[in-house]
């Protein structure tokens, strides 16, 4: 496999030295605040009107002599408001008159006049890439809302979220990511991965970041702590190498458009060394079974070899026990699994004294199976989908939609018929967005596993 390496500028020097090179200096400049949520056309009803500010970034931020512009307002935030991380400043609007998206245009401004975040529906701001357009908003109502806190997806709504999250009824956001950290490979350094799962990956690239370290273990991010910039620019994945710490991290994601900033912690944890070498793990998928090869060289001691899957990378769980024999020496062992939903999976040693460690992650590209035994249509779905099952014999299945993230966010069961059978289910209540559709017979130990998009 090619390793991809992105534009992270010594970071870990710094960590290793323990050097400070300014790093520390405005620790205020990791927030991240952004136009979140706002009201129009109340102020022309002699009433009054709420611009909310989001910080979505990885610490606090001095928004202190901010300024907020309007049309015919310009609005200072009071020296030295500090606004938490994840948390929202709500400013009160006396002159926001415009009630169409393309008469409004609100820009966030820093104590030294620069733009921080702009907003706007008019066509003279549309080929201004440091403003976000809102013309496309869709919906009713007097309210402007990101679909969640820092979305590029606008929308308007009748009822407001002021002072709270934007996420309403589950909203999932516009860009999915997933996590993916290899602790301390081989004992020699650690990575994280972040995937984006969106069919369209390329469009949110190239990839701004900002990678933060808990520095003195105190699990908070301020001027204790080390940070650093970095970007990337090959889709789908953003690969942050060689991260020799121990201990906690944090890291903002943003792509070049200035929203959908997403912000993930991670931990890399203490090797551990014990007599049982791990010399190979490697893995496939033909569409019908798990193939994994492993080579270990152990001195006698292994107790047990397993097998742990996870649908994100992050969370495992024991999807069987490897066999293998308990003698000193090298072994390789090959075997096979019947295909899950998940598409992660490590190998966990444990030895006389139990004490665990693992391979680094592998990930297997599942193939689908749109075999005669089962299909689904239409693809992509809306809030009604069907599926088309041959059974051997009438039974119960179990039907299971997971997200990219390994979230799973519905399951059905339904009754077969022996022979052909036409399955409508109703979906209103999943989001938008690509999932992994498993349906299991009561009597099959092997899942039948699609990919299908909610459009």
């Amino acid at each position: 496999m090619n390793v991809k390496i992105s534009k992270l500028n010594r970071l870990m020097i710094a960590l290793l030295m323990g050097m400070i090179l300014g790093l520390q200096a405005g620790v205020f400049a990791q927030g991240r605040v952004v136009i979140n949520e706002f009201s129009t056309g109340f102020s022309y009803k002699n009433g009054q009107d709420f611009i909310e500010l989001k910080n979505v970034g990885m610490t606090d931020a001095n928004i202190g002599n901010f300024t907020i512009v309007t049309e015919n307002e310009i609005i200072r935030i009071p020296g030295n408001t500090i606004l938490p991380a994840g948390g929202f400043y709500v400013a009160s609007a006396t002159k926001m008159i415009a009630a169409e998206a393309n008469s409004i245009t609100i820009s966030l401004n820093d104590s030294t006049a620069k733009l921080v975040d702009g907003i706007s529906g008019k066509a003279v701001n549309l080929n201004n890439t440091s403003i976000e357009s809102i013309v496309n908003a869709t919906g009713k109502g007097s309210f402007f809302a990101r679909k969640t806190d820092g979305d590029c997806f606008w929308q308007m709504d009748a009822a407001h979220t002021a002072g709270a999250s934007n996420g309403k009824n589950g909203a999932t956001a516009s860009l999915q990511i997933s996590k993916l950290v290899a602790m301390n490979t081989n004992c020699i350094s650690g990575k994280v991965n972040f995937t984006v799962e969106n069919t369209n990956a390329a469009s949110f690239f190239t990839m701004n970041y900002i990678i933060g370290f808990d520095a003195n273990n105190d699990g908070k991010f301020n001027t204790s702590d080390r940070f650093e910039k970095g970007m990337d620019s090959s889709a789908p994945v953003v690969e942050i190498n060689n991260l020799y710490s121990t201990g906690s991290y944090k890291v903002m994601l943003e792509p070049t458009s200035g929203c959908n900033q997403q912000v993930f912690d991670f931990k890399i944890d203490p090797c551990i060394t014990m007599a049982v070498k791990l010399k190979k793990f490697i893995g496939s998928n033909n569409g019908k079974v798990n193939n994994f090869n492993i080579e270990i060289e152990t001195d006698a001691d292994l107790k047990e070899l397993r097998l742990e899957g996870s649908f994100n990378g992050n969370q495992f769980e024991k999807v069987s026990n490897v066999p293998f024999q308990n003698r000193a020496g090298l072994q390789n062992i090959a075997f096979n699994s019947n295909p899950t939903q998940q598409s992660y999976f490590r190998i966990a040693m444990t030895d006389v004294n139990n004490k665990t460690t693992y391979s680094p992650v592998v990930r297997l590209s599942v193939t689908e199976q749109p075999i005669s035994k089962m299909s689904a249509s239409p693809n992509p779905f809306n809030d009604v989908i069907q599926l088309q099952l041959q059974a051997e014999k009438s039974e119960k299945a179990v039907v299971q939609f997971y997200a990219t993230n390994g979230a799973l966010a519905l399951t059905q069961t339904i009754d077969l018929m022996s022979g052909h059978n036409n399955i409508r289910l109703q979906t209103s209540q999943l989001q938008k967005g690509m999932y992994i559709v498993s349906i299991r017979n009561a009597s099959s130990q092997q899942a039948q596993i699609t990919r299908l998009m909610k459009g």
